[in-house]
């Protein structure tokens, strides 16, 4: 009888394993290696996003998401990051082994303009989000640093008036220390 039940419990977990992996799943839509997807940047396109930005700010000033996404700066999700002990690791299709980790830009980074930037110009190819799109979207930026050897900027772009899709969060993560895109997804914000 013992032996029956620890077969049967052999058989159900794996069961439940291959169950997991049929359903399989990744934590970007489309993600590439470092240096793979490579953004130039030229100097007219500096211009229109620095314009880009200043509206953006004009435009989203007392909004509750920019609001809320100021309050949680890359220092507070930080702290919270360290306040929260074990993380536990989840495996994903396209990057494999991922633990989320916070953590603050080094000196090798591109700042958090410039990822701002390279995040405008991915989303514009990858979502086929316009300039005025981009108008009615605040980002939310946090630095990750799930892999010490390649962090990433993350910046997740969400509506702050009604005017592109509210219920769409869309997200480029560009790695920190070479501006080369990571990955992109778009999700359903309640849902």
């Amino acid at each position: 009888m013992k032996k029956l039940f620890v077969k049967s419990m052999a058989a159900a977990l794996l069961i439940c394993l291959l169950a997991a992996c049929a359903g399989a799943r990744t934590l970007y839509d489309q993600y590439w290696l470092p240096g793979e997807y490579i953004l130039e940047v030229s100097e007219e396109r500096r211009a229109v996003h620095e314009e880009l930005w200043r509206q953006v700010q004009e435009l989203a000033e007392g909004s509750p998401v920019k609001e809320a996404n100021e309050a949680e700066t890359l220092e507070a999700q930080y702290e919270k990051y360290l306040q929260l002990g074990e993380i536990p690791e989840r495996i994903y299709d396209d990057v494999g082994a991922y633990v989320w980790a916070a953590g603050l830009p080094d000196d090798q980074s591109v700042s958090r303009d410039e990822a701002y930037l390279l995040a405008c110009m991915a989303a514009e190819e990858c979502f086929e989000l316009t300039t005025d799109d981009l108008l009615h979207v605040w980002p939310k930026f946090s630095y990750v640093t799930a892999d010490a050897e390649n962090p990433v900027w993350e910046i997740t772009f969400l509506c702050y008036d009604g005017a592109v899709q509210e219920d769409v969060i869309w997200t480029v993560a560009i790695y920190a220390h070479d501006g080369s895109v990571c990955g992109v997804r778009s999700e359903k914000a309640f849902g």
